[in-house]
């Protein structure tokens, strides 16, 4: 069975034990995701300018 540990308030902890702890290595970064959002800022871009610039040539067409 698991051992459930009680919340203690960080005003009580003793930061001896803090530091003496097991750090967790750090995160590798999220290379995919940022991969995505490069791409996907890109895709935007592309539609954006591909909206206005059919605006241009239909109101240039309409007479604005």
């Amino acid at each position: 069975m698991a051992e459930k540990k009680a919340f203690i308030a960080a005003r009580l902890r003793n930061p001896a034990e803090e530091a003496a702890a097991k750090k967790k290595p750090a995160a590798r970064p999220d290379w995919i995701g940022g991969a995505c959002a490069i791409v996907a800022f890109f895709i935007a871009a592309a539609t954006t300018t591909l909206l206005y610039l059919e605006w241009d040539s239909l109101t240039h067409y309409i007479g604005h």
